[in-house]
């Protein structure tokens, strides 16, 4: 049986037309700059799944530091983009507790991407296997990483994750995947346009599949109106979010967006 866990590490507010989209990049750079029009607190997310191989975590949450001055980089675009209000009990570390779970008995962390609000938590876990794809990885490494907001600075010493690379053959809709269980139960697909490399990760039970679609949109709303989640549309976002609303139409399909406000709700109605 396969039991899912939304863990709440916080929240963000980001510039209202990444939530609702806007008519163009013009537009949407133009409200980043210049508007002070901001989305409702949204929820940092990640996920616990207690999965027959053992506990995991997809994605580890943001930490408090993210309040402190120079953390993040003080520049316009990057305080025009987000917010965040975290404190140190929001940590994935004290939010495991409170359902039961220390964090010695998490074992493998799969990560979505590299942005502070989904790995800053891994800090927590230095005896867990970490999973990456190369992409991302490498491009956090990168003399470019730091301008699309992967922070290598901010990585524990000890971080040295397990990449992969999609070479397996297509899941369903997607041309390519990456099996990371034995018995193919969980698979990476490839999902870019919200940041380099970024990755999903589908679950499956013996009823339903479980897709974690990290930043790729949203919430509900904005992938039925196909919304991607980037600061300016490009055609990789625009196909990866078709693509995801397209797998969503399989009856049954779970989408999981690490910033739905609805998802706790949503969990409490499906048994696995």
């Amino acid at each position: 049986m396969i039991k899912i866990h939304a863990i709440r590490t916080g929240k963000v507010k980001v510039k209202q037309f990444q939530a609702t989209g806007a008519r163009n990049n013009i537009s949407r750079l133009w409200q980043l700059l210049f508007t002070n029009k901001w989305s409702d607190w949204l929820p940092v997310y990640c996920w616990l799944i207690e999965h027959p191989s053992g506990p995991l975590l997809i994605d580890a949450g943001e930490i408090d530091k993210v309040n402190e001055y120079g953390y993040l980089p003080n520049s316009i675009i990057f305080k025009g983009a987000a917010k965040y209000e975290v404190n140190r009990e929001d940590e994935v570390d004290n939010q495991l507790a409170k359902i039961g779970y220390k964090v010695e008995q998490i074992k493998r962390i799969f990560l979505t991407h590299f942005h502070s609000d989904h790995v800053d938590g891994v800090y927590h876990f230095p005896k867990a296997r970490v999973f990456a794809s190369k992409e991302a990885y490498e491009f956090t490494l990168s003399s470019k990483g730091e301008g699309l907001g992967y922070f290598k600075k901010h990585l524990p010493e000890w971080l040295q994750p397990e990449t992969f690379e999609f070479t397996n053959d297509k899941e369903d809709i997607f041309i390519s995947s990456k099996k990371l269980v034995e018995d193919g139960s969980i698979i990476a697909v490839p999902m870019p346009g919200h940041s380099i490399g970024h990755t999903a990760y589908i679950i499956k039970s013996k009823e339903r599949r479980y897709i974690f679609s990290g930043d790729t949109t949203f919430n509900g709303n904005t992938l039925q109106a196909r919304i991607p989640f980037v600061i300016l549309n490009n055609a990789e976002s625009e196909d990866s979010v078709r693509k995801l609303w397209k797998y969503a139409q399989s009856s049954n399909v779970v989408v999981l967006c690490s910033h739905d406000p609805q998802i706790s709700t949503k969990l409490e109605s499906i048994t696995s």
